[in-house]
C-alpha cells in the first residue's frame, strides 16, 4: 500500500486535480492509500463525488454566513500594504478543508473578505456565471480528419502509417513499436477553456494550455526529434542522447536532450518565454526575427525573454534568473497564481481560460496581486475575489467590462 498523507491542505488538493484529471499514477497511489484508510476518509470521498449531496450543499451554502466563517479560520489581522494582497491561510483544519471541497470552492484559500453581490453604487444583482475550462483536444490527423477528444472513450481511437493512438483516461497515448515511418504528422489543438496532456511516441509528456497546439510525427525515427508549438507548453522530455529534441515556436529554435521546460509564445504577451526547471536548452532566434542569431544556453532556474518585433530595439533576448520556477507552471498544475501579476496579465489569463473577451471602461487602476486560486472555479468566484482589490466587474453574456 502506498503510503498517504493524512494533511487535509494536501489531500485537499489531491481531491481537485482528480476532479480535474489531472493525477499522476504516483498522486493517484498517495489519494487511493487516504480513501483505503479509514472508513471515515472513503465515506467523505463517496459524498464528495455524489451529485445528490453536492446539490445539498449548494443549497445550505446559500444559508452559511461566510463572514463569520472567514473570522473563524482566519489568523489574525490582514497586513495592510501598498500591495493590494489575497490573504492565505496557511494552516488548514479538516472543518474547512471538508466544507471547501464540499461546496466545490476550489480555492487553495480562504479570503479576508467575500464580496457581496453589489455593483459599484450599492445595488444587488444576479451574476451571471461561466464554469472553468477543462481537460479537451481536437485531434487532427495527417489525411485532415478532426477528432474532438473530449468526447471519445477509452481505447483505440486511430492508426497513423503503423502507431496505434488510444485514449485512456481523456489522455492521448501513442505506440510506435510498428511504425513504418515518421512522416505522417498530427497536430493536437486546445481550445479556448481547454487544457490537454499527450504522451509523444517517445515517451515526452506534453501539457497543453489553453489557446495553443502541438505538431508532431507519429513516430520519430530520424536524427532529431522535432516538433512546433503555439500557445503556452510544458514538456518533460525523454532522454535519448543520440536524437536530439527540437522545438520550434514563434521566431525561435530550443534544442534540448532531457529536459524539463515551459514555453509560452501567445501573441498577446509582450515577449516568448522559455523558463528551463532541469536539464539544459539551447535557444536560437531563427532567421528574419530581427534578433541576433546567436544560440543562448539555459540553465536551470533561468528564464529566456524574445521580444515581439514590434518591440523596442533595446530589447532583443534576454535572460533572467526565475525566482519561483512553480509559478511559471502554475497552471499545470491546475492553478492560478496571482503573484505579483498586474490587471492585465490577470485578465488575459482568464480571457484563455473561461473562454470570454474582456474590455475596459476607462482606465482600471492598474492593481498588483497576490495569491493563488484553483482553475476548477466557476469565473463568478474568482471575481469575488478579483472585487476584493477595489476592480469593478460587469459580465454580459460573454463579455467582461472592467472598470
Amino acid at each position: 500500500m502506498a503510503s498517504f498523507s493524512n494533511d487535509p491542505y494536501t489531500i485537499a488538493a489531491l481531491i481537485f486535480r482528480s476532479q480535474q484529471g489531472l493525477l499522476t499514477a504516483g498522486e493517484q497511489d498517495k489519494l487511493d492509500a487516504w480513501i483505503a484508510a479509514s472508513d471515515e476518509n472513503r465515506q467523505l470521498w463517496m459524498a464528495l463525488n455524489n451529485p445528490d449531496v453536492q446539490q445539498q450543499n449548494v443549497r445550505a451554502m446559500a444559508r452559511f454566513d461566510e463572514n463569520a466563517a472567514l473570522e473563524r479560520f482566519l489568523s489574525g489581522k490582514p497586513v495592510k500594504s501598498n500591495v493590494r494582497r489575497i490573504q492565505l491561510l496557511h494552516t488548514w483544519k479538516w472543518a474547512a478543508a471538508v466544507l471547501v471541497l464540499a461546496l466545490g470552492v476550489s480555492s487553495y484559500f480562504l479570503l479576508t473578505r467575500v464580496a457581496q453581490n453589489h455593483d459599484r453604487f450599492g445595488r444587488k444583482f444576479a451574476r451571471q456565471d461561466i464554469l472553468p475550462g477543462k481537460n479537451g483536444a481536437i485531434l487532427t490527423l495527417a489525411d485532415g480528419t478532426q477528432l474532438v477528444l473530449d468526447s471519445l472513450g477509452d481505447g483505440k481511437i486511430a492508426t497513423q502509417n503503423g502507431t496505434q493512438i488510444s485514449l485512456n483516461n481523456n489522455e492521448l497515448k501513442y505506440d510506435a513499436t510498428a511504425a513504418t515511418d515518421d512522416a505522417a504528422h498530427n497536430t493536437i489543438t486546445t481550445p479556448k477553456g481547454r487544457q490537454y496532456h499527450v504522451i509523444l511516441p517517445d515517451g515526452t509528456e506534453v501539457w497543453l494550455n489553453a489557446a495553443s497546439s502541438i505538431q508532431y510525427p507519429v513516430a520519430f525515427k530520424g536524427k532529431e526529434r522535432r516538433v512546433k508549438i503555439s500557445g503556452e507548453v510544458y514538456f518533460e522530455v525523454a532522454s535519448k542522447s543520440w536524437q536530439p529534441f527540437v522545438v520550434e515556436a514563434d521566431r525561435m529554435k530550443l534544442e534540448v536532450l532531457g529536459t524539463s521546460f515551459n514555453v509560452n509564445t501567445y501573441g498577446d504577451e509582450k515577449t516568448i518565454r522559455t523558463t528551463l526547471l532541469t536539464g539544459a536548452v539551447k535557444i536560437t532566434p531563427l532567421p528574419g526575427s530581427r534578433h541576433t542569431t546567436q544560440p543562448r544556453v539555459l540553465v536551470p532556474g533561468q528564464t529566456a525573454d524574445l521580444s515581439k518585433p514590434d518591440a523596442s530595439e533595446g530589447a532583443a533576448l534576454t535572460i533572467t534568473e526565475t525566482p519561483d520556477p512553480d509559478k511559471i507552471i502554475a497552471w499545470k498544475n491546475g492553478l492560478f497564481n496571482f503573484d505579483g501579476m498586474d490587471l492585465y496579465s490577470v485578465m488575459r489569463q482568464l480571457e484563455r481560460w473561461y473562454n470570454i473577451k474582456v474590455e475596459y471602461v476607462g482606465k482600471p487602476d492598474n492593481v498588483i496581486f497576490k495569491g493563488k486560486m484553483h482553475r476548477n472555479t466557476n469565473l463568478s468566484d474568482v471575481l469575488k475575489v478579483l472585487e476584493t482589490m477595489d476592480v469593478n466587474f460587469e459580465l454580459k453574456e460573454n463579455i467582461l467590462y472592467v472598470r
